[in-house]
């Protein structure tokens, strides 16, 4: 058995522990997810306070639904699902820090300073700020693509929508994120190179 293989069964244990009210398993999925769900969350509602309150709702949700995992999706797709769910209704009646591409502010040119090498700190907040000027469905599937790994099968169940939608909108992000990028002295491959 491989190690993701390993991590998907002991994940799969956990859940059905704590189905059957096991608080220890679930403060051993809260310790390997919390983080992982809260760069996801912060993310798509950049509020600090309420990415808290979301991961804590979806450990909730993870506590009161365990029973009725199914086991149809892996555990990582099933619980960035709820977060998913639980970040929309957080932000329902909030406007997202988002605007369209016509109105985005001209961004300096970097293109000199690309040749003299930044470093990886750099190159992260650099792409941080591009994914975040996305729209709130493109920035979803380049984050849990490049981000956290998901497949677009993957990505398709946590969002609960076809897999020809998720490439769909991986399609317009890159084509958005392509003179940004390009503005700022990389490219869209970069993306996927620093996390």
């Amino acid at each position: 058995m491989d190690a993701a293989s390993e991590r998907t069964a002991q994940e799969l244990a956990w859940i059905h522990c704590i189905a059957k009210g096991d608080k220890s398993a679930l403060r051993m999925l809260y310790a390997r997810y919390s983080g992982r769900i809260y760069r996801f969350v912060i993310r798509m509602m950049n509020d600090d306070a309420k990415a808290e309150e979301v991961v804590n709702d979806v450990m909730m949700e993870i506590w009161k639904s365990a029973a009725s995992f199914e086991g149809r999706s892996s555990p990582s797709t099933w619980i960035l699902g709820i977060a998913r769910f639980r970040t929309l209704n957080a932000v329902r009646g909030k406007k997202l820090d988002t605007v369209g591409i016509e109105q985005a502010p001209e961004q300096e040119d970097l293109k000199e300073d690309a040749s003299m090498g930044k470093s990886q700190e750099q190159l992260r907040g650099l792409l941080r700020n591009a994914v975040k000027r996305l729209s709130a469905e493109h920035r979803e599937v380049v984050e849990l693509t490049f981000y956290h790994g998901y497949s677009y099968p993957e990505i398709a169940g946590i969002l609960q929508c076809p897999e020809n939608t998720v490439k769909t909108r991986m399609f317009h992000a890159r084509a958005k994120l392509k003179p940004w990028l390009q503005n700022m002295g990389l490219s869209v491959a970069d993306v996927g190179g620093v996390t």
